[in-house]
């Protein structure tokens, strides 16, 4: 996946993958149509045509998928992508996404924090890495530490 989330870098490769598909097809078939290819006898064009569609429908499918989840951060943040910062590294979410892990939101509900996903920041203290988050961020998990930690307290007080 595109982990830096250059959309003029993607834009500019599903452009270059097309003219491909074209020129393949304009020297199999003459023609700029390239279903066209099918119906042809040349096997090499309709396998090139048909991998460089793939690629093609590949980085589609990548480009909606960062669209979402940017705008699933602008909802849910509040403010622009640009401007959220990750409270585990202190770096931009969006900029430093390729390096520091792909973004991740805590899944407690009052929290909704956004997260690099990686061992400096979300993960930090965690055994494995994880894709879907099941456990609260750690600043939720340090919370609930310390509350754990003053219920044996309050036990011997009450008694």
């Amino acid at each position: 996946m595109m982990s830096q989330g250059n959309t003029k870098a993607a834009l500019t490769s599903l452009v270059v993958l097309s003219i491909l598909i074209l020129v393949v097809t304009y020297l199999a078939t003459s023609s700029l149509n390239p279903l066209g290819v099918y119906s042809s006898g040349s096997t090499a064009a309709k396998i090139i045509v048909s991998l460089l569609g793939l690629l093609l429908l590949t980085g589609l499918v990548q480009l909606f998928t960062l669209a979402l989840v940017r705008w699933q951060i602008c909802i849910t943040a509040k403010k622009p992508v640009d401007d959220v910062i990750c409270p585990g590294c202190g770096l931009p979410l969006w900029a430093y996404m390729s390096s520091h892990g792909r973004p991740i939101m805590c899944p407690n509900r009052h929290c909704l924090l956004w997260w690099h996903n990686g061992p400096a920041c979300y993960s930090k203290g965690l055994q494995k890495v994880i894709s879907i988050p099941t456990v609260p961020c750690p600043r939720c998990r340090s919370a609930a530490s310390n509350v754990q930690d003053l219920s044996g307290d309050l036990d011997g007080i009450v008694r």
